[in-house]
């Protein structure tokens, strides 16, 4: 039977907690300035489903870029130019290897068919609502920690290793800090 352990459990929640409050206060922001806007609830529907995916992912690639820049491999690198490219280019690989999936599966399977299926269960009202999105959410989840587990080494920066510590040196001098707080959560 699978074990995930606790510590495993704790940081994805670290991980994927702060996206979630994120994306859900710039949801419900955007919906409200769209609906105050134009007065139309398709307007504010799209606002806000605009809102939640562009502050989501805002956080996403700004603690992705912050940890790749910091990166043994980026700092390393001579000239600025050569730095800028190598973290633009391991941000964008990082973001498309742990979010391509799920985004594929949510946005055109999943996420449809379970707002369908429980607003036709529960009613067209906030409580239906809520749980395909909690539903579709769990997808989602489960799919990005899928692609996050198996592809650590082009996710986090370093390849997961922690800093000053490279394949060909072993451990340096520096002092090994903890894995999740390497991985470019912004703290």
């Amino acid at each position: 039977m699978l074990s995930i352990d606790r510590v495993r459990v704790r940081g994805w929640v670290m991980r994927y907690l702060p996206l979630e409050v994120f994306g859900t206060i710039s949801a419900v922001a955007s919906a409200w300035l769209g609906y105050e806007l134009s007065g139309s609830l398709v307007v504010a529907a799209i606002a806000g489903t605009l809102g939640e995916s562009a502050g989501y992912y805002a956080l996403v690639v700004a603690r992705a870029a912050r940890g790749h820049a910091r990166s043994d491999r980026v700092r390393r690198m001579p000239r600025r130019a050569q730095r800028v490219w190598a973290t633009t280019w391991l941000t964008a690989r990082a973001v498309a290897a742990e979010f391509g999936p799920a985004e594929l599966v949510d946005t055109f399977a999943v996420r449809p068919a379970l707002l369908l299926a429980a607003t036709a269960a529960f009613g067209g009202h906030v409580g239906g609502w809520l749980v395909g999105k909690l539903a579709a959410d769990a997808v989602f989840y489960a799919v990005a920690i899928v692609s996050f587990e198996l592809g650590r080494r082009a996710i986090l920066p370093d390849g997961g290793h922690p800093p000053g510590r490279t394949r060909a040196s072993g451990a340096s001098a520096r002092p090994i800090v903890s894995a999740t707080r390497h991985e470019g959560a912004l703290r």
